[in-house]
């Protein structure tokens, strides 16, 4: 028993002095033993010219991998290296920018970039100009049966922007995001966003109110009524007895989609007035308009006939 507890604490103070000192030559070695480390770094573009705008797609990060030891590169796994291009050389047009170590930024000392991907970015940029453009409505959906969209008016009608001389190749004015008509039955006005390309298109003044005031009116449908009788008004038992030509008259009119043929039928006056006939009541032929008095919101188009023809007989004496 002896020998074996002398073999552990015989030299205690030299034993533990080796340990430590075994524990430091490792933790130095895999120091600096190299490991490689994949990492996902955010793109900045500087130094764009005041009157030069990208209008390409351009990447929001780029993967990269770096070399380095353990104690360099942990860091990096929560502060990432960022990477800055500097456009104030660029020019309008396509512009190849080439990436290497040199252009990444809090990459710290001993710690290489050891792939890229990409390795090259290419970039299109255009000259902004101010310009004022009118600005346009967008509309999806269509409004409920028996509504439609009369008119649209923009307030203000124009608008100053800075534009892409891309964008004025192939627009002539600004568009608004679409509004959503198809629950409108009444005039609505509604403030609108613009659609506004941020690589293309701003609006000088930010804090401009656009609206649109949408004018909603029925849809109208074309009706034909047949066989409304005429009421002959002021006959009178004196003038005896007459010849009429029709009794009924058909009707062309136009009228709101949702209103009902036989509401315009019951509320519809058709009327014949032959009070001229007292006025000479001579044996004699007659013609005289059909009068027309139509509910709100119905448009004669037509009707026939227009008039009617009476032959009139003078009623005989009765004996004294």
């Amino acid at each position: 028993m002896a020998p074996i507890r002398s073999l552990f604490f015989e030299n205690l103070t030299l034993k533990i002095l080796s340990i430590i000192l075994a524990g430091f030559l490792w933790f130095f070695v895999s120091g600096k033993s190299k490991t490689e480390l994949a990492l996902s770094v955010p793109v900045e573009f500087t130094s764009i010219p005041t009157d030069m705008t990208i209008i390409s797609k351009v990447p929001t990060s780029i993967h990269i991998r770096v070399k380095g030891t353990k104690t360099l590169l942990r860091p990096l796994s929560s502060k990432l290296p960022s990477i800055s291009i500097d456009l104030a050389k660029a020019t309008t047009g396509k512009n190849v920018i080439r990436l290497d170590q040199e252009t990444f930024h809090d990459l710290p000392l001993g710690v290489d970039v050891v792939n890229l991907d990409p390795d090259t970015l290419t970039i299109y940029l255009d000259r902004f100009v101010k310009v004022t453009l009118p600005i346009k409505i967008k509309t999806k959906g269509v409004p409920p049966r028996g509504f439609q969209i009369k008119e649209v008016i923009v307030t203000p009608p124009t608008a100053e922007f800075r534009v892409s001389e891309e964008y004025l190749k192939k627009h002539d004015a600004v568009y608004s995001d679409p509004l959503d008509v198809s629950q409108l039955r009444q005039n609505t006005t509604i403030d609108i966003s613009l659609l506004t390309p941020p690589n293309e298109l701003k609006l000088i003044d930010p804090k401009s109110i656009i609206s649109a005031a949408i004018e909603i009116g029925e849809t109208q449908a074309q009706r034909i009524i047949k066989g409304i009788r005429i009421d002959f008004q002021n006959r009178n038992k004196i003038i005896g007895r007459i010849g009429i030509s029709n009794y009924f008259v058909d009707l062309d009119v136009e009228c709101p989609l949702l209103m009902q043929v036989d509401d315009i039928r019951r509320q519809a006056r058709i009327s014949v007035d032959l009070a001229p006939m007292l006025e000479n009541n001579e044996n004699s032929y007659y013609t005289f308009p059909i009068q027309v008095s139509l509910p709100e919101k119905v448009k004669l188009n037509s009707m026939n006939p227009t008039e009617v023809e009476i032959v009139f007989k003078k009623s005989e004496p009765g004996p004294e």
